[in-house]
């Protein structure tokens, strides 16, 4: 009588290495970054073990040294596991996630990635149906939303307002040449623009002191550090008068600094750089043909350090997912209707209608 030995299969282990990594895919003929991923079918082994009934799907992911995934979505549910690292969330709900928080991606959503440089981010990518985001790299499940066309369209609206704003009653004023010949009207003038040039310190100074981010930061910081003290300036230069009170120029210069409690910082990049710094920069080009400045004048400081603050963040906005724009469309549209009041009631102070 014999006796048959049945052998179990032996435990089979794959080293991540050893499963093909991709990191760019080419979508609608541009090429997208991914970062490094790692779909388990792409290993012989791990495709023959994973189940085809209900085909899960599974890929390590990897985002090192500032490396970004620009923000995407799919057309099913993805959840992805932070096993290592740090990385920041991008889209509509930006968050910052550590080791061991786990993303849930409904189909359809906008989301991407982005570490911070001198940082890693290491990653499992899992969805429940059909191939993997990613298993076939000449036909990845992900779409790419055009979010250079969607700021380009930020920027054409930026620059219609900017157009509009030129031709109210200020620069009527500036090109009028009368602050060239009326002694009096440019000392009302001083003392009006004093009011928004202090508002304007108070609205930095409120945002270096939120950002949250330590690149803006940075950014944020020379920002600062280059317009610290213009207030002053205009009245160690000019002797600005301090003693204007206008309600309507006091309620606009506090919706200004107020925003930067309730705004997010791609608000705040278009508030402060894309609608106040393209104003200031038209405004100092203006100014500074009627007070014919030295190099180091408050007015001809503005007429080109504003145009260079205007690029301030703007790699932050580029980043954004195109849902991200009408919110910011919106925003750009309220900073210059209080641009335009604040130059409105400039105007009107000089000219004594607003006395």
């Amino acid at each position: 009588m014999s006796t048959e030995t049945t052998t179990a299969p032996s435990v089979t282990t794959v080293a991540r290495d050893d499963i093909r990594a991709i990191t760019s895919v080419r979508v609608d003929g541009h090429v997208h970054q991914l970062g490094q991923q790692r779909d388990f079918r792409r290993n012989d082994a791990l495709a023959a073990f994973l189940p085809e009934a209900g085909r899960p799907s599974f890929a390590w992911v990897r985002l090192r040294d500032g490396e970004s995934l620009a923000v995407h979505r799919h057309p099913t549910k993805s959840m992805i596991l932070v096993c290592s690292g740090s990385v920041l969330l991008l889209g509509p709900h930006e968050r910052e996630l550590s080791e061991g928080d786990v993303v849930c991606v409904p189909p359809d959503s906008d989301h991407g990635f982005r570490t911070r440089p001198g940082e890693e981010f290491h990653g499992l990518s899992v969805q429940f149906e059909g191939a993997g985001l990613y298993e076939d790299g000449h036909a990845p499940r992900a779409t790419f939303g055009d979010a250079e066309e969607a700021l380009a369209e930020l920027d054409r609206l930026n620059e219609a307002l900017l157009r509009r704003h030129r031709g109210n009653t200020l620069f009527a004023l500036f090109d009028s040449g009368r602050l060239n010949e009326d002694p009096a009207l440019r000392t009302r003038f001083l003392a009006a623009l004093y009011v928004w040039a202090t508002y304007f310190q108070r609205m930095l100074h409120a945002r270096q002191a939120t950002c949250a981010e330590e690149t803006l930061r940075a950014e944020y910081g020379e920002h600062l550090r280059e317009e610290f003290g213009h207030d002053l300036l205009l009245l160690e230069q000019y002797d600005a008068g301090t003693d204007v009170y206008d309600p309507v120029l006091e309620a606009a210069g506090s919706w200004f600094v107020a925003q930067m409690y309730q705004m997010d910082e791609a608000q705040r990049i278009v508030l402060v750089h894309m609608v106040i710094e393209s104003s200031g920069h038209v405004f100092g080009l203006a100014t500074s043909e009627i007070f014919r400045e030295e190099t180091g004048g408050y007015f001809a400081l503005h007429a080109q350090a504003d145009d260079d603050h205007r690029n301030v963040g703007r790699a932050r906005l580029a980043a954004l997912p195109p849902s991200a724009f009408p919110r910011l469309a919106e925003t750009c549209r309220r900073a210059w209707d209080q641009m335009d009041l604040i130059h409105e009631r400039i105007a009107a102070w000089t000219l004594k209608e607003g006395r």
